[in-house]
């Protein structure tokens, strides 16, 4: 009986293995999983969110005061309205909440209305972006804690299309006023009866167990959220991305990929993963044809790069409603507006002593070659964790449930090759794929044929009823490769 031992692995295989397994990784995002009744939850905070990106296509051109300019005042009062209703958000009363801050959204919204430029006039606007700001609030506790993967993620699809076909009417397009103001009309009403039908009832299951201090895997989404706000803040000052004779026709032709890429997506089951390489590749892209004297291709990818914005939203919202309760949830959106507060500045600052297409071709390579290198990690922490399977799942289960507290009776619970109807060969093949080894890798540890060994995978996968190397490790996951770095496989 010989003992088999595995050679320790150095990091540029780890980082290949990684990668290929990151492609072949699977998400379960079905349309028939979005609920009739958490609708008003999936609606929420798209609809809320789109206030803050079209605040100058709603309230442009009115007057000002103390020398400060009519949206900056109204911004203020979004930003008080939504700390104040924050600060004061809990399991308890979050749907009183929804709704107070619905109520001051609509009386303010009303009396904007129908009244004429003025002072009286700027005060209602105040009233009313303070109480968006609350719905803001409000839906972000509805987004990470009420719906599950396939509304979080068709609920931010909702949130990126509609803001790209706002921004892409009122920036081409004449609108007059009137039509302007029954847009939003439209949109504050569905806001507030998405905000009125919350219930204090649905809130019973959301609460968790505090976390000490972050899992990984938030670090990791965090690293995608900050990424993508990083480039399209460089990018408002990048003369690749300004818009060119056409940008209509562009920007449509962007949002139609943006759509099917969004389909793509959901009927190949593909990993979000995939998605964000498109992020990366498309805001590295729209340098290039800068370069290359092609403006209409550089717009055309610089908004193609806004999946990002889908991206980030959708993986910290379900990495956060795994790992944190409602108080972490508050710190870490408090984080996050503090880092892109700092991210703004600093970019202001260099802005002053560096070309600016410069600073934007620094951030988009710096930070896809870190995504790249960071692809270990991902793999390990966050779509091949011993929990990743939830990715595939209707919802992820919270903390709460034992994801820290049961790992070690889920990993007693997880199939052993063992009870498998595997020959001990394939076994060791099994075991040797398990550590991330490609079939190269794997033939000479065991003194066999590249092809030999890929007939044995084959045969393995067909045994355990699965098509691919992503399978394989949710299958059994990492935890039993752990086990055999100790004890090894005999013969």
């Amino acid at each position: 009986m010989v003992e088999l031992k595995i050679r320790k692995k150095g990091y540029l295989p780890k980082l290949f293995s990684s990668l290929r397994n990151l492609w072949s990784a699977q998400e379960m995002l079905a349309p028939r999983n979005i609920r009739k009744g958490y609708l008003q939850y999936l609606f929420a905070f798209p609809l809320s969110m789109v206030f803050i990106n079209i605040q100058d296509f709603v309230v442009d051109d009115g007057i000002g005061v103390f020398g400060l300019a009519h949206t900056t005042i109204t911004f203020l009062g979004f930003a008080l309205g939504a700390i104040v209703m924050f600060t004061f958000s809990n399991e308890r009363n979050i749907a009183v909440i929804a709704k107070t801050s619905a109520l001051i959204a609509a009386v303010g919204f009303l009396s904007w209305l129908f009244l004429p430029d003025g002072n009286l006039s700027l005060v209602c606007d105040v009233f009313f972006m303070a109480g968006v700001g609350g719905c803001v609030s409000s839906s972000s506790f509805f987004f990470v804690f009420m719906l599950n993967n396939a509304e979080r993620f068709f609920g931010s699809t909702l949130m990126l299309l509609l803001i790209d076909l706002v921004e892409l009417s009122a920036e081409n397009i004449s609108i007059p006023s009137i039509v302007q103001k029954l847009f939003v009309l439209v949109m504050v009403a569905a806001l507030c009866a998405c905000m009125y039908l919350s219930k204090s009832k649905d809130y019973h299951e959301t609460e968790h167990k505090a976390l000490k201090k972050f899992d990984p895997s938030i670090w990791l989404v965090l690293f995608i959220f900050f990424s993508y706000f990083a480039i399209r803040i460089t990018g408002f000052y990048a003369p690749s991305f300004q818009n060119p004779p056409n940008a209509l026709f562009w920007g449509m032709l962007a949002f139609v990929m943006i759509l099917c890429l969004i389909i793509l997506q959901v009927v190949s089951k593909r990993s979000i993963w995939t998605m964000c390489n498109v992020f990366f590749i498309a805001s590295i892209l729209g340098h290039l044809m800068w370069y290359l004297k092609l403006p209409e291709a550089s717009y055309l990818f610089s908004e193609l790069k806004e999946v990002g914005f889908l991206i980030a939203f959708y993986l910290i919202g379900c990495v956060t409603n795994k790992f944190c309760n409602f108080r972490m949830h508050k710190r870490l959106v408090l984080l996050c507006m503090a880092i892109i507060g700092i991210l703004y500045v600093s970019i202001d600052v260099l802005h002053m002593v560096m070309p600016t297409q410069t600073i934007a071709v620094i951030t988009a390579a710096v930070l896809f070659v870190a995504f790249l290198l960071l692809s270990p990690a991902f793999s390990q922490h966050l779509f091949f964790a011993n929990w990743s399977k939830e990715f595939r799942q209707v919802n992820m289960s919270s903390f709460a449930q034992g994801t820290l507290e049961t790992t070690a009776a889920e990993r007693n619970q997880m199939p052993s090759l063992d009870d498998t109807n595997l020959s001990p060969r394939e076994k060791q093949v099994a075991l040797l794929l398990l550590q991330g080894m490609t079939l190269r890798q794997v033939a000479p540890e065991l003194g066999l044929t590249v092809s030999t060994v890929s007939t044995y995978s084959k045969n393995i996968y067909k045994k355990l009823g699965i098509n691919s190397r992503a399978e394989l490790f949710l299958l059994f996951g990492r935890p039993q490769t752990a086990e055999a770095r100790e004890s090894g496989i005999r013969e």
